[in-house]
């Protein structure tokens, strides 16, 4: 297991005087970044290799948000996988007195960029050693899409979206769907859980189009939100994702 401390600053903190659900994703991917370097299966350890690390899957629950300059405790573990192409890694986040404010799981694989093809990562890594512990008991079940479009925004891609592998880095994803969501509905809720699956890669100058469907959860102060995101003219899929959001208090 590996753990680091985080302090919000400004610049993480939204309109609504709490931290931003992007900058909790920055937390934990730096964190996963940091242990993998330290078991030897970082990004410098393994990409002379033509290897890289390729998110599938993400699902966050978030039981309160921070604010600012609150010292925050990320922690991290690879947990058991059934499948040798495909490894988990979960998270927890601790609040000052120990309380767990964020859980997430995600599925990952290993991925031969130059021969485009999946390889089995037990092969790459000797010593790898899973944790039973789960953050989430999840199973990572398909997704659905919008059958009623709420919102369309069109983006386009800017160097700055782009990570080390030169595709956009899958928080900007995240950015893009709460971007999806109305200012409106981001003013009177917030986001208290997230489910995404990544499909394809998109690249510097696409133009990608993220399409909302919103849905009021009955008898609950609640709403669902279903979205995908598509590039180019033939609507590619590239990301879909689902999100729930409760009312502020």
């Amino acid at each position: 297991m590996y753990e680091i401390n985080f302090v919000p600053k400004i610049s993480e903190i939204n309109l609504n005087e709490k931290i931003k659900f992007s900058s909790l994703i920055d937390y934990m991917q730096h964190a996963a970044y940091m242990h993998a370097d330290q078991l030897g299966v970082g990004h410098h350890q393994i990409f002379h290799k033509n290897l890289t690390w390729l998110l599938l899957r993400y699902a966050v629950e978030i039981t309160r948000y921070p604010t600012l300059e609150e010292e925050l405790r990320v922690v991290t573990w690879v947990a058991e996988s059934a499948s040798p192409k495909f490894t988990l890694r979960d998270f927890e986040i601790y609040d000052e007195k120990e309380n767990i404010i964020c859980r997430a799981t995600t599925s990952w694989l290993l991925y031969n960029y130059r021969k485009r093809k999946i390889v089995n990562f037990v092969d790459y890594w000797s010593n790898y050693d899973a944790k039973e512990k789960r953050a989430l008991e999840y199973d990572f079940p398909k997704l659905g899409l919008p059958e009623k479009t709420s919102t369309k925004k069109i983006m386009k891609v800017r160097l700055h979206d782009l990570d080390i592998n030169r595709h956009v880095n899958h928080r900007m994803y995240i950015e893009w769907i709460i971007d999806g969501v109305s200012q409106k509905i981001f003013n009177k809720y917030e986001l208290e859980k997230l489910e995404i699956s990544f499909k394809d890669q998109a690249l510097y100058e696409d133009e990608v189009l993220v399409e909302t469907e919103i849905e009021k959860i009955q008898g609950k102060r609640q709403i669902k939100a279903i979205h995908q995101i598509t590039k180019g003219k033939k609507k590619d899929l590239i990301s879909k994702a689902v999100t729930y959001w409760k009312a502020q208090r």
